[in-house]
């Protein structure tokens, strides 16, 4: 199992990408929202000339917010600049097209969308047809200095079954939520029971994670400003989630209902003509200062593992024996003092024996 790490796409970027390639991270997955962050693209040149081993991509983009063949042309430029490091990831856009006030992409986009990625990046050309009318689209000048074509790993956000069938058929991985390892199994065998695209028959789809962890020593460390700023931002994002995709309290854990139901009823309060736009200030990455009720010792140990290095280690370690390939951590505030925690405290202890029968490597 290797490790990812979730930071926002910004042209400061670069700290954070070197201090997760420092701390051993295989992957930088970079937040692609329009209204919310700069631009992927930029961001992700700024983090690849800054490091020389971490893979990086966007984390994730959704086939609504550019053409395929938009995102073909990033993903084979990036490959010139860091061959063999660049990925893509791919969902429906909760939040990018939420905070547009648009209605997420459909589970079909997401599959169209990567068919013409993979044809186009892999030095083919893609069929795509738009009402009755049916064009191919391939890079012209693959041999130039312009683009690098190659076959780049694509992910798929799917934490439903539906898309994870679609993702078995058309992707080289799946993110999905930590359930468990009983959960585990049962997405590795739906993906393995997909109809897989002729070009990838007798490829394994990997398994990948979206977590957050958060190492203390002590309980009382959940009100210091640090471990608020990382895991505050987390907490609203939930709720931000819960209150636009559910229809009341009985629908969401048990650990949110109260939340929900404050929240709720704080979004009711803005102005309904930019309530889009309101409702997504500091998205991931800061707490307004208005929403800070909402972020307690409880809530923020409901939306990460928060606990001693020994602890965090385990549920690691326990990821990797129940068959995970990838687990990316959402956390926000300072990275580069994050990043040295983890470093310092929990990655040495992954090559430990916790359950009796697990051992890991940090990175592939």
């Amino acid at each position: 199992m290797n490790l990812g790490l979730y930071v926002d796409s910004s042209l400061s970027i670069a700290p954070a990408a070197v201090a997760a390639e420092r701390a051993g991270f295989s992957h930088l997955w970079l937040y692609d929202s329009p209204l919310v962050f700069g631009d992927t693209s930029m961001a992700a040149l700024v983090a690849v000339q800054a490091t020389s081993r971490i893979g990086i991509g966007p984390g994730v983009a959704n086939p609504l917010q550019r053409p395929a063949e938009y995102t073909a042309q990033m993903l084979a430029t990036l490959e010139v600049a860091a061959p063999g490091r660049v990925f893509l990831g791919l969902g429906v856009g909760n939040s990018a097209r939420h905070s547009l006030k648009l209605p997420p992409a459909r589970l079909a986009d997401v599959e169209a969308h990567t068919r013409v990625v993979r044809a186009m990046l892999d030095g083919g050309g893609a069929r795509q047809v738009e009402g009755d009318q049916e064009r191919i689209v391939r890079f012209i000048h693959p041999d130039g200095p312009w683009v690098d074509p190659q076959p780049v790993p694509l992910w798929v956000s799917a934490f439903g079954p539906v898309g994870q069938d679609m993702a078995g058929r058309v992707a080289d991985g799946v993110l999905v939520r930590w359930q468990g390892r009983d959960a585990v199994q049962d997405i590795v065998a739906r993906l393995e029971t997909a109809t897989r695209d002729p070009g990838l028959v007798g490829r394994r789809v990997q398994v990948g994670v979206v977590y957050a962890m958060h190492p203390i020593d002590h309980p009382d460390e959940l009100e210091r400003p640090e471990v608020r700023a990382a895991l505050g931002p987390l907490v609203v994002s939930r709720l931000r989630y819960l209150t636009a995709n559910a229809q009341s309290a009985d629908e969401v854990p048990v650990a949110f209902r109260d939340g929900f139901e404050a929240y709720r009823a704080y979004r009711e309060t803005l102005d309904p003509a930019s309530r889009h736009l309101d409702n997504y200030r500091g998205y991931l990455v800061f707490t307004p200062r208005d929403l800070e009720r909402f972020v307690t010792p409880e809530s923020m140990s409901a939306v990460a593992l928060v606990g001693s290095p020994a602890r965090i280690a385990a549920e690691l370690s326990e990821m990797a024996a129940a068959g995970v390939d990838h687990c990316s951590l959402q956390m926000a505030g300072d990275h580069e003092s994050w990043c040295a925690r983890m470093s310092e405290q929990v990655f040495p202890l992954l090559t430990k024996d916790f359950d009796g029968s697990t051992e890991m490597e940090v990175a592939a």
